[in-house]
């Protein structure tokens, strides 16, 4: 699939984050960066978008994410209040009802960095939509607050630019790359391990789309790095931008 669309770039910025991985039960773990459900649901919030309402229109866009910041993890307990349908009314009345503690895992910079930083690809085929998120993002005038996860752990955007189809490269299918963003492992074609060692690369199971009702459709396979590259061939274009302050990233989106 090649993309012949403007792109918008942004960061996303924050000083803790919790993106539950959606098979933990009785631990509540968190994936090392936003899936592909978070990053429809933080356009959502930026353009208004009611919840259960953007699902179809933003299944069709187009996501890539870059970690930016090494992160390194942190399991707090913590007491959730239960809501079962007989406590409600003990709870309107202010009184006390069981809790259950529950381990939950958080997503902290490592070394010296202040916050976390994830960089955000998004296109969109319908034109208008994807110039009012690129609007708001350049205005920081997000509709509905932005979270990294949870609402314990407030987000803010950063504007990065704007791009026509012609202002980005498209590198052709089967070219040796070095990425920096999130993976598709369906869309590898041979992961290239030459003398310069990427660090540690995770691989998670991670949502990809929903269907009716929120449900969660069949989960994609991710590679990534921590403020590393990939280095590979892949079945698909990847996509080399050129940023304000000579940053470059060379990305592929996480849609087959």
């Amino acid at each position: 699939m090649t993309l012949n669309e403007a792109v918008a770039v942004f960061n996303l910025t924050g000083a803790m984050a919790h993106f539950r991985k959606f098979y933990t039960n009785s631990s509540s773990l968190t994936y090392g960066f936003p899936p592909r459900t978070v990053l429809m649901g933080v356009v959502a919030a930026i353009l208004g978008m009611e919840r259960d309402t953007y699902y179809e229109t933003l299944d069709r866009g187009r996501f890539s994410v870059a970690v930016k910041v090494p992160a390194r993890r942190l399991m707090q307990t913590v007491n959730y209040t239960r809501t079962k349908k007989e406590d409600l009314g003990i709870l309107r009345r202010f009184g006390t009802v069981p809790g259950t503690q529950i381990p939950l895992e958080l997503l902290l910079p490592a070394e010296s960095h202040p916050r976390l930083c994830f960089r955000i690809f998004f296109s969109h085929p319908d034109k208008e939509l994807l110039a009012d998120a690129a609007d708001r993002l350049k205005e920081g005038r997000s509709y509905y607050p932005l979270y990294l996860g949870l609402t314990e752990c407030p987000a803010l955007t950063g504007f990065l630019g704007f791009f026509e189809a012609g202002e980005y490269q498209r590198l052709p299918e089967g070219t040796t790359v070095s990425l920096t963003s999130v993976l598709n492992t369906f869309l590898l074609r041979k992961l290239v391990l030459g003398n310069s060692s990427p660090g540690r690369i995770f691989r998670e199971r991670a949502p990809h789309s929903f269907g009716k009702e929120r449900c969660l459709k069949p989960p994609a396979s991710l590679l990534y790095t921590e403020g590393g590259s990939l280095t590979a061939r892949l079945h698909v274009d990847a996509y080399h931008f050129e940023l304000a302050g000579k940053e470059k990233e060379t990305v592929v989106f996480m849609e087959a």
